[in-house]
């Protein structure tokens, strides 16, 4: 079943994209026990700096980053490989929030000296930013409203910025006079607190609580700001996508392995045809996810139309965080109670997958999603 997958991937990657995963594959080897996901859950600030460092060095935080700005300018089609090695590895780093949601929002934005003087610095892993953009629960509008900007000053709440803990500044969407503008927000400014929140996973939410803030540079106005949230958001959708595969293939290859070892009368368990079956069921479900996962990476790097975009990623994030909890779930179940203690590594790969399927919308908001845009 392994062998299969793997070969299917390789034959579809181009030799630029076989060196990027090969990196990617070396990388994660380095902690093929999960001590450092485990020695990061539920310590400040959720993930392990030094891991992130080492992303850093590999040239992973400028992928998307274009070359003006001493990044690499890839796109999905290599960048995917990447995601889905370190959803297998559980990598406890903030790559998806700083490295495509929050440099998105920055690389699209109008403020060119600040794009000059922190793109660079987060290529090299020496400026985490962080977007904050949600203001209620379930909600994937764009449209700031409850946190406001007016006489220089951001008043108001905003909820579930990842990886809070660890950020150097935030990308703030406020409303203004004439619609939803974006600023940049140092974690030190006066005025400026934040609660934390553990996740499942063993990393933090933040709650961003503004009173009075003074602005910081001011990125985008009201004429941007909602196109500059909307394709961040999508393509954090396949980003998170494409580690909800890394993380449902790596759960069933160890369910895979541990049935061919657990022996029952005599036999491994994994030699009874109902348990065969199911892991061919769920091989299926981790398959159709890769090539919807694939798919929507070429359709991203394409030119894409703001709907045509947003229907994709709803696609995408639906089916593999579907088929994620369906997979990670069972991978459980096949453990038997061995697969219920927090000793066995098969149990962080549900709760990586819990998170991952709730964050930037659930599989119902985005079929509700996919829905009205299609409809």
């Amino acid at each position: 079943m392994e062998d299969i997958s793997l070969q299917s991937r390789i034959d579809a990657l181009t030799e630029e994209q076989v060196l990027i995963q090969d990196s990617a594959v070396a990388f994660i080897a380095q902690d093929e026990e999960l001590k450092k996901t485990r020695a990061s859950r539920f310590v400040q600030p959720g993930f392990d700096t030094e891991v992130w460092r080492e992303m850093a060095e590999l040239g992973w935080a400028g992928f998307l980053v274009p070359e003006a700005y001493d990044g690499i300018g890839l796109g999905f089609n290599e960048l995917h490989t990447v995601l889905i090695q370190l959803g297998k590895g559980l990598v406890p780093a903030p790559f998806v929030a700083t490295g495509v949601v929050a440099a998105r929002a920055l690389i699209d934005c109008d403020n060119e000296s600040v794009k000059k003087e922190k793109l660079p610095a987060l290529v090299v892993g020496g400026w985490k930013p962080a977007l904050a953009w949600q203001e209620a629960r379930g909600s994937l509008s764009v449209s700031a409203q409850q946190v406001t900007v007016s006489d220089g000053k951001i008043n108001g709440v905003k909820l579930f910025v990842p990886d809070a803990g660890g950020a150097d500044d935030f990308i703030v969407s406020a409303a203004g006079p004439n619609g939803t503008e974006l600023y940049l927000v140092n974690r030190e400014a006066s005025g400026l607190s934040i609660d934390y929140e553990q996740r499942i996973d063993g990393g933090f939410y933040g709650t961003l609580n503004f009173q009075d803030v003074a602005i910081g540079e001011r990125l985008a106005g009201a004429d941007k700001a909602e196109v500059i949230l909307a394709r961040a958001i999508d393509e954090g959708c396949l980003a998170i996508s494409a580690e909800l595969l890394g993380v449902m293939t790596r759960a069933l290859e160890l369910t895979v392995d541990y049935l061919q070892q657990r022996v029952q009368f005599d036999k491994p368990i994994g030699s009874f045809q109902a348990l065969q079956h199911k892991s061919v069921d769920l091989f299926i479900q981790s398959e159709i996810s890769r090539s919807v996962v694939l798919q929507t990476a070429a359709l991203f790097d394409g030119e894409p139309s703001d709907r045509e975009r947003a229907v994709a990623a709803s696609q995408v994030k639906a089916r593999c965080a579907d088929a994620a909890l369906m997979i990670t779930k069972a991978s459980i179940q096949l453990h038997g109670g061995i697969g219920y203690t927090d000793e066995a590594n098969i149990g962080l790969y549900l709760k990586k997958a819990m998170y991952l399927a709730s964050w930037l919308g659930n599989a119902t908001t985005h079929r509700k999603r996919y829905a009205e845009l299609t409809l």
